[in-house]
């Protein structure tokens, strides 16, 4: 394979890895501390910018969302980061759902590689059974859960569904790992 078939993984990782790097150095220089009291004065815009993030990043995959709530539990603390979380990705994952059913699978290859795309196509979810499989495909995605918003809304899940395999598999992932 080459280099372009792995081109999306690249982007993903590199915007992963510079968002830790610049995390890491931000924690430990001089203005952590002003952002830390900057943030808890004005701490209803800090968690409203970080479920916009958060969502944002479902929409648009390289931008590492979960990085960012983890990385505010030091300021929040593990409930209030969770909750952003949580409601960034109910946010994000009801847009690419639904923006992946109008605009189909054309939409999706200017997001996501081909390999991505092929392993989607061959996902077969049956109707009486959209809960389960989505919550199964989301708990075990790791961190491809964003192929899976676009993916429901492209293999016809319902929206119904598809809202509480989502919630399920956020708090069966999301609280212990917040926690």
């Amino acid at each position: 394979m080459e280099i372009k078939d792995y081109k999306h993984l690249i982007v993903f990782f590199l915007f992963g890895l510079g968002t830790l790097s610049g995390y890491l150095l931000f924690v430990h220089s001089a203005y952590f501390v002003g952002f830390l009291s900057w943030s808890q004065s004005n701490l209803f815009l800090y968690y409203f910018i970080l479920v916009f993030l958060k969502g944002l990043a479902i929409v648009w995959p390289p931008i590492p969302g979960g990085l960012l709530t983890l990385g505010s539990i030091p300021v929040l603390g593990w409930s209030l980061a969770y909750s952003a979380d949580f409601f960034g990705s109910l946010i994000g994952s009801t847009i690419a759902y639904f923006l992946a059913k109008k605009y189909g699978l054309e939409f999706m290859k200017k997001i996501f590689d081909e390999v991505t795309i092929e392993k989607l196509n061959r996902v077969r979810i049956k109707p009486n059974r959209e809960i389960e499989s989505i919550f199964l495909l989301r708990f075990f995605g790791g961190t491809i859960v964003e192929v899976f918003c676009y993916g429901a809304g492209l293999l016809k899940v319902r929206f119904k569904n598809y809202l509480i395999a989502t919630i399920f598999s956020h708090i069966a992932i999301g609280v212990p790992a917040f926690y």
